[in-house]
């Protein structure tokens, strides 16, 4: 079963954006609950149990606890979910891209506008990760794409390294970096920082001066020949999580 949570303040918005849901997932046949809640902290507290919602649509402005906040709140524990934020306000557009917010809407809600969001969110959550089979010094493993936070090259060998803290090397190989990593620039997540290092965009967390900062906390310097690879990570975000352009 999807879990979805919804935050706003007003009562009558709550109640439409739940209708519209709960009208949505019964003509679609998907089997979703909907969980409402009339603040950041109302929400947080539920979630403090564990029960985490594979989407989440939040309201921006709210006391308390707005929900740029809230989003940062949920990233810290649910980094794959899906955040949907509405607003009567265009001003916290950019600011909304700092929790990979999946969307932005603006208030009234309209229902053509919410479904089209849910189907695309709905669509994405059903295709499973493409997995990707590694040829190691301890023999074959398979790992998720989405497990893979970037990958170093040195010395004729791929270096993996992965969410959770854990390296996996791969056996020698005497090719060249471009010549192995073509699977992984059609994956679409993946990108060039340097001449040794390509990154999964999805386990971006912040883009500096210096380059990127990863989920795992390294910071990879983006060199003066790949500076594009700024522009492709805004792109890549911009348009949800997809990026089709060849590294």
């Amino acid at each position: 079963m999807y879990r979805i949570s919804v935050c706003d303040d007003n009562g009558g918005e709550l109640e439409k954006i739940r209708s519209i849901i709960n009208d949505y997932t019964k003509t679609n046949n998907i089997n979703a609950e909907v969980k409402t809640y009339a603040s950041g902290r109302e929400l947080l507290e539920y979630e403090d149990s564990g029960q985490y919602s594979d989407i989440y649509i939040l309201d921006i402005i709210m006391p308390d606890m707005n929900g740029i906040q809230l989003g940062k709140a949920i990233r810290q524990k649910n980094s794959g979910a899906f955040i949907i934020f509405l607003t009567t306000s265009k001003d916290y557009a950019l600011e909304s891209y700092s929790v990979k917010a999946f969307s932005y809407l603006i208030k009234p809600a309209e229902r053509e506008n919410v479904t089209a969001e849910l189907a695309d969110c709905f669509s994405r959550i059903s295709k499973p990760p493409e997995r990707f089979v590694l040829k190691c010094t301890n023999g074959t493993v398979s790992v998720s794409a989405d497990d893979i936070v970037y990958i170093e090259y040195y010395n004729h060998r791929m270096i993996y390294r992965l969410a959770g803290g854990k390296t996996v090397e791969s056996v020698y190989f005497r090719g060249t970096f471009d010549s192995v990593i073509t699977d992984y620039v059609k994956n679409g997540s993946f990108i060039k920082s340097s001449a040794s290092y390509l990154v999964n965009m999805k386990h971006i967390r912040t883009v500096n001066a210096v380059g990127f900062i990863m989920s795992d906390g390294t910071v990879l310097t983006v060199t003066r020949k790949y500076a594009e690879a700024r522009k492709k990570y805004i792109d890549y975000e911009l348009n949800g999580g997809e990026q089709n352009d060849d590294i």
